[in-house]
């Protein structure tokens, strides 16, 4: 696992061949953060939760 320390404005860059997603810092407060995402329209990104609670319907 990687574990990088960003501030408000900054960004994080994920690249795979031709493919950018870019994760940029948009805001800090009250405890949370909000991320803005960039990437290709083929890619899909969700909260973990999400694929979690996909995961527990599937099985039962």
């Amino acid at each position: 696992m990687l574990v990088l320390e960003r501030k408000s404005g900054e960004s994080i860059i994920i690249k795979n061949g031709d493919d950018v997603i870019e994760i940029k810092i948009d805001k800090e407060q009250k405890g949370a953060v909000k991320l803005a995402f960039d990437a290709p329209m083929n890619y899909v990104i969700l909260r973990k939760e999400l694929t979690e609670q996909n995961n527990e319907k599937k099985s039962n």
